[in-house]
């Protein structure tokens, strides 16, 4: 559990950084994030995230930060009486040589009720010719 805290902390500490940033390539914006699982044709569950974010530019590599909360609804349950969870996201896009697109993003549900937190990175690449 305190690895888990000590984790939490320092994401907490750079979305910070990135917030109080106030460079001249960064914007502050709010967002959501609706996702809604099947299985085959059936609506089994939902996922919705509110969130702030920063994005700073460096040059030509843009990094972003966002903290939030969201909650995981079975079908059947209503809004406000699911799973709930602090949300944090982090990560970075860059082009290189004009035409390779790097984007790599870390995601983390922490769920302070249980104890286990649900991590996930992403990175994607399109190479355009």
């Amino acid at each position: 559990y305190k690895n888990i805290m000590e984790t939490k902390m320092k994401f907490i500490a750079l979305i910070f950084l990135l917030f109080s940033s106030s460079l001249t390539y960064a914007e502050t914006y709010l967002a959501s994030k609706h996702e809604f699982k099947m299985d085959d044709s059936s609506y089994t569950k939902s996922q919705h995230h509110i969130t702030i974010g920063k994005s700073i530019m460096f040059s030509d590599t843009k990094a972003f930060g966002e903290i939030g909360v969201g909650e995981d609804l079975n079908n059947g349950t209503k809004l406000g009486s699911g799973l709930t969870y602090e949300y944090l996201k982090f990560g970075f896009s860059k082009t290189i040589f004009n035409n390779l697109y790097i984007k790599a993003e870390f995601e983390s549900k922490l769920r302070n009720y249980e104890g286990k937190d649900s991590n996930e990175i992403q990175i994607k690449t399109k190479y355009t010719f």
